[in-house]
């Protein structure tokens, strides 16, 4: 019931690509099998809380979770082997979100491109041209209501690409399929046709032909309007196809991407001020000084070690002393493991602020040995350009790598979601004592909404940046596991919520409080 709401709500949406298209009963099967997969990741958790309502409810409103009480059996036993079975409900829901249902997305968004790219179905309006056949531009100044026959009709046929060479009037027509709809015939009557046809030479005018008839056919192929299956291959980069281990790679090579780029930056911008480093070195930032001096630390260091090396190898006036090797070889792990430390700090560092007094003597040193050079302008205003859409690209990059972490988060959450939604629906049935469609549908209901606009309001603010990604996805799981847990405490001490005359005698306590005082 909860994947059939959902999927006809989202199935609304693309009404508009379905209508006159004469997909068959087939397709529309097709689209819903793998539509309905498509739902589950949301219906599931959604179908243990309305269940667990409904379930408890009807136990409560007939007694019997009284009896088991009586009996001496707690509520907390009661709920254990459901609350395992909903357990391994929700590793099924993962292996579901991780595996079923990013294939079942991949046949259905290839299914429903393909119906999308699909033509509609003939329909010649009265007074308008038709041209959904290539080649041909019909018009029908009358339609019947049967939808076959046609009155004063015109043909223009430009299926040779050299214009309107030929245009067939008719009186009437009538208008059927042949072989399983893959051909078009138009039966006319009383009618005329007239041909222009090439010279045969250039200088010569060309030959019209004009003929009368009283019923001629004329048959058009419907190949175009067929429906063709596109690779599916062509889809699968998207993230709704990718299981959450593909997304994790998809996400590390985004982040090993945007890195680069900003190491990019940071190398590419002194080629634009070269003049200025030649008369003021200190403009450089201190991390890209830092950089250039580790490099050349390290190109130094390996030459020694090197020479080091040769000497131990050949020397034999060298003592061996006990232990120095071990220090050695200790002492160059350290600085190493320093250096890879070090330049993995550069490589993440953003340089966001410059000093205004270093720009400044840098302009001016640049001014003057460029003085009435045209390049003064043009090339600043190009790294600018540059170093602009270098910025973007990065912004884009981590935007796409927020979606793809969102995505795969996504697979774990939805199957915790369940379990969730059992602390909640299971106890809150048990209080509210109420079983059937009713209550139960629209407290459910309730917190669907809630856990919604968490998530929507989560995965928005975590693709922008401005929480983190896992955050954005796990907020609603530990936002409403609290109530899930005050709800079983309140359903074991046979707590009366949700019912108006425990909170009518509260009422009367407290104004009867104030009545004593006077």
């Amino acid at each position: 019931m909860v994947v059939f709401i959902l999927l006809t709500q989202y199935m609304l949406k693309y009404f508009d690509d379905f209508v006159g298209k004469d997909l068959g009963f087939t397709v529309f099967a097709e689209l819903i099998a793998y539509f309905s997969i498509n739902m589950t990741p949301i219906a599931f958790p959604l179908a243990v809380l309305l269940s667990s309502l409904m379930t408890f409810g009807n136990l409560g409103e007939h007694f019997e979770l009284t009896a088991i009480k009586s009996a001496g059996i707690s509520l907390v036993r009661v709920l254990r082997p459901l609350f395992v079975f909903v357990v391994c409900l929700s590793a099924l829901v993962y292996y579901s979100n991780n595996f079923i249902v990013p294939k079942a997305n991949l046949e259905a968004y290839s299914l429903l491109y393909d119906i999308k790219q699909k033509k509609p179905s003939i329909d010649i309006k009265e007074g308008a041209f038709y041209g959904g056949i290539p080649g041909y531009s019909i018009k029908a100044n009358k339609k019947y209501d049967d939808d076959k026959s046609l009155g004063d009709l015109i043909i223009y046929n430009h299926s040779d690409k050299k214009g309107n060479t030929e245009i067939i009037l008719a009186d009437s027509a009538l208008m059927y399929t042949i072989l399983g709809d893959k051909y078009l015939v138009m039966e006319l009557f009383d009618g005329k046709s007239y041909t222009e046809e090439d010279a045969d030479k250039p200088n010569e005018p060309s030959n019209y032909i004009r003929n009368i008839f009283q019923h001629n056919k004329v048959v058009f192929s419907l190949a175009s309007f067929e429906m063709e299956r596109t690779d599916k291959e062509l889809f699968s980069s998207n993230r709704l196809m990718k299981s959450e281990r593909e997304l994790r790679y998809d996400v590390d090579s985004m982040n090993t991407d945007i890195i680069k780029s900003k190491r990019t930056i940071y190398r590419y911008t002194p080629r634009f001020f070269n003049m200025h480093m030649q008369d003021v070195d200190d403009i450089k930032p201190q991390t890209v000084a830092i950089w250039e001096q580790m490099k050349e630390d390290t190109v130094s260091s390996n030459s020694d070690s090197t020479v080091l090396e040769n000497e131990q190898l050949t020397s034999s006036d060298v003592v061996p002393v006990k232990g120095a090797g071990k220090n050695l070889n200790e002492k160059k792990l350290k600085s190493g493991i320093k250096f890879e430390q070090e330049k993995k700090s550069l490589e993440l560092e953003k340089i966001t602020t410059y000093d205004s007094t270093l720009i400044a003597r840098a302009d001016s040193a640049f001014e003057s040995r460029n003085r009435g050079n045209n390049n003064i302008v043009d090339k600043p205003r190009f790294a600018k350009n540059r170093l602009k859409g270098e910025n973007k690209r990065i912004e884009n990059r981590q935007f796409e790598s927020n979606v793809y972490d969102i995505e795969a988060n996504k697979k774990l959450s939805d199957a915790v979601a369940c379990i969730v939604m059992f602390l909640i629906g299971a106890p809150l049935g048990a209080i509210i004592k109420k079983g059937g469609l009713g209550f139960p549908v629209i407290v459910s209901i309730v917190f669907f909404i809630i856990s919604y606009v968490i998530n929507t309001t989560g995965i928005k603010l975590g693709r922008a940046g401005d929480i983190s990604t896992f955050w954005a996805v796990w907020s609603s799981n530990f936002m409403l596991l609290p109530f899930g847990l005050f709800f079983l405490r309140q359903a074991r001490n046979d707590s009366r919520l949700f019912e108006t005359d425990y909170y009518a005698v509260k009422i009367n306590k407290f104004f009867r409080l104030f009545k004593k005082e006077k």
